[in-house]
């Protein structure tokens, strides 16, 4: 039986709920909002209660695995309990894991995660490339046959980033544009006739100089952390991103939804004013 690319998962889940995807992120001072101990118990319960609150509004849900594997065993039994609950409510998983590394090392992280095989599966993961490109091959070709997404770190927000990203090659690109070019070729291997492949990009929302990198990657769906907390807003995305990337954009929330909390109906009323600012996005 064939399987659905995440992207045309994605594309319907965006029109019926919004393109929004909410960031699970049980980071201490957050926990501490919330009257909950930052323990494997803490995370789990936070993530639970995002999942109750928001399941039938959201189609994507981004755990920060990060604060699940602080607590060991424990922690990724908690992840494993939030993600099911996350597919119960007929949402995406996209787990914020950044792996980076080559060769067997890479296929085992991708192992972990994607396919029906894997040993916590998930919908799409987040990865890292400052190892060559080429590295990706093995996790693409395994995305594809799961009909999972990728989502590479191209541009981030925070500006230590910088520097690395915007260095120059001897062909006179950046290194994140010549990235961009990179995971484009990935996509145009492997499109059948779809204008988006599984390969998509993490690009920041703070970026005032985000556009040209993203005319890179036109056939990526963009990933874009950023809003809320750090500082930018959902026209902030239209303006920095322009429209044709926008609307192949998921705009990222996570504090500022996660500390609404822990009232469902406060989680509510904040998710769904952007839920609708994101929808406009799509306009």
């Amino acid at each position: 039986m064939p399987v659905t690319a995440f992207a045309d998962r994605f594309a319907k889940l965006a029109a019926a709920r919004s393109p929004l995807c909410v960031g699970i992120d049980p980071a201490p001072e957050t926990l501490k909002l919330w009257d909950l101990p930052y323990s494997a118990e803490g995370v789990r319960v936070f993530g639970l209660e995002m999942v109750e609150a928001l399941g039938d509004r959201i189609g994507v849900f981004k755990p920060q695995v990060a604060f699940y594997e602080r607590f060991g065993w424990r922690g990724l039994k908690a992840l494993e309990e939030v993600v099911s609950h996350i597919r119960s409510a007929d949402a995406l998983a996209l787990a914020d894991v950044k792996r980076m590394d080559i060769g067997h090392t890479l296929e085992a992280y991708a192992a972990a995660w994607l396919g029906d095989d894997a040993g916590l599966p998930v919908d799409a993961i987040t990865l890292g490339a400052y190892m060559g490109s080429g590295s990706l091959r093995p996790v693409v070709q395994r995305a594809i046959a799961a009909g999972a997404g990728l989502f590479v770190v191209v541009r981030s927000s925070n500006p230590d980033g910088i520097v690395l990203q915007n260095a120059r090659q001897e062909d006179d690109r950046t290194v994140a544009d010549a990235l961009a070019d990179d995971l484009t070729a990935f996509n145009a291997a492997h499109l059948t006739g779809e204008r988006i492949g599984p390969v998509g990009a993490v690009v920041g929302a703070t970026l005032d100089d985000a556009d040209a990198v993203l005319e890179r990657l036109g056939t990526s769906l963009i990933l874009a952390p950023g809003i809320g907390a750090q500082g930018a807003t959902m026209k902030d995305v239209r303006l920095r991103f322009g429209s044709a990337a926008s609307r192949r954009t998921l705009p990222t929330v996570s504090r500022q939804i996660g500390h609404a909390g822990p009232t469902r109906a406060r989680i509510r009323e904040v998710t769904d004013g952007l839920r609708d600012e994101a929808f406009a996005l799509r306009g």
